[in-house]
């Protein structure tokens, strides 16, 4: 996979919670993969701290496109044991979502960054 420039990075950092997803779909899609940050008891998984109409809190595991988004997002947060680790589609096609559709309070969240907001979805096959 391609190392984003700085230009590219902070060029991404601007963009809002639906061009991230677009650009996160379209990737995923060409790299067949995508990062998500792990520390050795497994993957990040934010809570939401909003309910939805039926009281319902959602857990969200955390995706980006690019290694170099997910590692600053880590370092922004002081996350020091959490780093990068690629997850091919097939492998998230096949075991990630059946998963995750078993549990069904889990979300998938698109590339967050720092304080901005991001698009949340129920897990999707690639």
């Amino acid at each position: 996979m391609a190392k984003l420039t700085e230009k590219e990075y902070e060029a991404i950092q601007s963009l809002n919670a639906e061009y991230r997803q677009a650009m996160f779909m379209r990737v995923a899609k060409e790299e067949n993969g995508f990062y998500i940050l792990a520390d050795s008891e497994g993957p990040l998984i934010l809570e939401d701290t909003e309910e939805d109409e039926d009281h319902n809190i959602f857990s969200i595991l955390p995706v980006w496109s690019h290694e170099e988004l997910a590692a600053g997002y880590a370092e922004k947060n002081s996350m020091e044991g959490f780093k990068p680790q690629f997850v091919t589609t097939q492998v998230w096609n096949e075991k990630w979502v059946p998963a995750f559709r078993e549990q069904q309070n889990v979300l998938i969240g698109f590339m967050p960054i720092s304080d901005k907001d991001f698009s949340v979805e129920s897990p999707i096959e690639f």
